[in-house]
């Protein structure tokens, strides 16, 4: 069921089936994104989590100890990096993976992000294929 996110709220797909689930939070500010990426993912049996700005990450992140982050690297502030830093910092996301999710398209930026610790970073658009076999990659299917 389609769910229109303001800029500050977030949805969950839930655990509909009782089985342990991969959490993957995903923000965006894009909300035709989250909804896309919400709808791909959860197929393939995840648990996702999404946010169309970056405000909330850290919050949500700790309430919901997703299995990994899909985080969009150009947002209004705070943009991706400072998120990911803020993430990053905090001692129970030192080891969840981090994935980049972007339309930019700078070796620059791809090699700062991937050297401070990115788990990986995927230029938009993607095609879903390669998307999950990235995050399979990461942290499997679903649990």
């Amino acid at each position: 069921m389609p769910v229109a996110l303001s800029p500050t709220s977030h949805h969950s797909s839930g655990n509909r089936t009782g089985v342990c689930m991969n959490k993957i939070l995903v923000v965006d500010d894009d909300q035709g994104t989250t909804r896309l990426l919400e709808n791909i993912l959860s197929r393939e049996g995840y648990d996702v989590i999404t946010l169309n700005d970056g405000f909330d990450a850290l919050s949500v992140a700790t309430a919901n100890e997703p299995n990994l982050i899909l985080l969009d690297m150009i947002m209004p502030s705070p943009d991706g990096l400072e998120v990911y830093k803020n993430l990053r910092a905090e001692s129970q996301f030192t080891d969840i993976p981090i994935i980049f999710f972007t339309s930019v398209n700078d070796i620059a930026r791809k090699v700062a992000a991937l050297e401070s610790g990115a788990s990986d970073y995927i230029i938009k658009p993607v095609h879903p294929q390669e998307l999950k076999l990235r995050i399979k990659a990461l942290i499997g299917n679903h649990g």
